[in-house]
């Protein structure tokens, strides 16, 4: 049935979230009685039950830390179910309530196993995703102690337990937004599961905000208002349940590699407005109490912090390219090695060839010093692999390299040519000793096999491409006369 639907396109998780999205449209027309309260604890649960549904449906990395998460979504529905008990049935209101305890053990679970999806979604240590998430809770850090926490401890009404936890609510809310921001600011899989659960967070968060806010500037919520900040609560239970319906929930927890993530154009706007809250919390309070900031410390405290993360984060990001660019020097050196040598001998190729020769030319015209330049080429090679076959054929000419390499200096360049055709560069040598060096060579041929060679001696003036040539006429003299040996050219 429900892989009929799926395949018609309607995902399971979207059906959720549809019916989802009709129930909290038809919460608004609830009286405040104990319908209300059984439509809304009805509503939250139904996500609680959905994440354990898909959970158990599709088994994904760390299932265990999903069934916590949904867990901790229980506690939270009891603490409603307990504050609507004491409201509603002992109309009474005792403020700490037992509803507060179940609220901060609930929000505190939920933290800690954030954390540990976290762990396992960033294994390696990542700097700057820490220091971006720094940068966007601490910004909201600042807005939390001004408005919501420091009336708080200034208050002569509450008790310290009341101020305890009037004041854990808000940390709690900073906490899971420093975890939302590290969920955004990192890398790896965002697929629907992702989206949806940051989703959720943004609108637990925003409900939660709100809340505050409003009992802060004593703003008296209607009942539309009031319904509307419980619709983000709703959301954000259903918005968890439709991520666990999510196949994208198997992918969540699995390690990412930090190396695919980038710095986005959304990434800086989000970390501009965050370090823009600051000076802009600075210029509202000038501005309300004729340039009287009353939060002056606070704030000079979050100027200061946002400057330093700010600075970290650019230190962080230079490292980072100085890394990237130390990798990229290595890579081109890499290849342009790799560019440079025959992939079957290991000797220069042609293409460096062409570039050294022209420079031993120069040094040699600087010094005053003498050049000797020699063409070899191993004797019946195509009958060799019309025989052996090709590929005994390029063990030869593998073998047959290393041997000559060999008995050479290492001031001396051997490099193919093409083919079976090599060329040597004997740079300080004449060519009577050059003769002499590939008689020397021929024999250690392998497979006992032969070459013949031509050697010319560069007269001083010659461009590379001419004392080229008189090489290479060189070898067919040579192989002209019988092969198995070297022919001088004339000067």
């Amino acid at each position: 049935m429900v892989g009929r639907r799926e395949r018609a396109g309607l995902p399971l998780w979207g059906c959720y979230l549809a019916a989802l999205t009709v129930a909290v449209i038809g919460y608004f027309g609830t009286p405040d009685s104990w319908i209300q309260t059984i439509c809304y604890d009805s509503v939250a649960v139904s996500g609680v039950v959905a994440m354990v549904t898909g959970v158990r449906r599709t088994g994904p990395t760390a299932a265990g830390l999903w069934l916590m998460f949904a867990g901790c979504q229980l506690i939270t529905v009891c603490g409603d179910f307990t504050y609507a008990l004491y409201a509603r049935y002992l109309h009474s209101s005792p403020y700490p309530a037992p509803a507060d305890v179940l609220y901060l053990t609930g929000g505190v679970l939920e933290v800690v196993v954030l954390v540990l999806v976290l762990r396992r979604r960033v294994p390696e240590r990542d700097a700057a995703g820490v220091i971006e998430a720094m940068i966007i809770a601490g910004a909201f850090a600042l807005v939390a102690w001004v408005y919501l926490m420091k009336p708080v401890t200034q208050s002569t009404e509450l008790t310290t337990a009341g101020k305890l936890v009037a004041i854990g609510y808000p940390v709690l809310d900073l906490l899971l937004l420093a975890l939302l921001a590290r969920m955004l600011v990192g890398g790896g899989a965002r697929n629907g599961a992702y989206r949806l659960l940051a989703a959720g967070m943004i609108s637990y968060l925003a409900a939660d905000y709100a809340w505050a806010l409003t009992d802060h500037f004593e703003f008296e919520a209607g009942t539309f208002a009031s319904h509307l900040m419980d619709a983000g609560y709703l959301f954000a239970f259903g918005l968890y349940g439709a991520a666990g319906l999510h196949p994208g929930i198997c992918d969540l927890a699995a390690p990412v590699r930090l190396a695919d993530r980038r710095f986005s154009r959304w990434r800086l706007t989000l970390l501009t407005t965050a370090t823009m809250i600051a000076p802009l919390l600075l210029a509202a309070q000038a501005r309300q109490a004729d340039n009287h900031v009353t939060d002056a410390p606070a704030i000079v405290v979050g100027c200061v912090g946002m400057f330093l993360l700010v600075v970290a984060r650019m230190a962080v990001l230079i490292r980072q390219v100085e890394r990237q660019s130390s990798v990229l020097e290595r890579q081109a050196a890499e290849l342009t090695e790799l560019a440079q040598r025959d992939a079957l001998t290991g000797l220069a190729n042609r293409r460096a060839w062409e570039l050294a020769l022209p420079l031993a030319l120069d040094h040699a015209r600087r010094d005053g010093s003498s050049l000797v330049l020699a063409v070899l080429d191993l004797d019946f090679f195509k009958r060799y692999n019309d025989e052996h076959g090709h590929q005994a054929g390029d063990r030869l000419l593998k073998e047959a390299a290393a041997a000559w390499a060999s008995g050479l200096r290492r001031s001396d360049l051997l490099a193919r040519y093409g083919g079976e055709e090599f060329a040597l560069l004997l740079p300080n040598g004449d060519g009577e000793h050059a003769v002499e060096l590939l008689d020397r060579l021929r024999p250690l041929t392998p497979s006992a096999q032969t070459f013949s060679a031509g050697v010319a001696v560069w007269d001083g003036q010659e461009s590379s491409d001419a004392l080229f040539a008189r090489a290479d006429a060189a070898l067919y003299e040579a192989k002209h006369d019988g092969r198995n040996r070297a022919a001088l050219a004339a000067a």
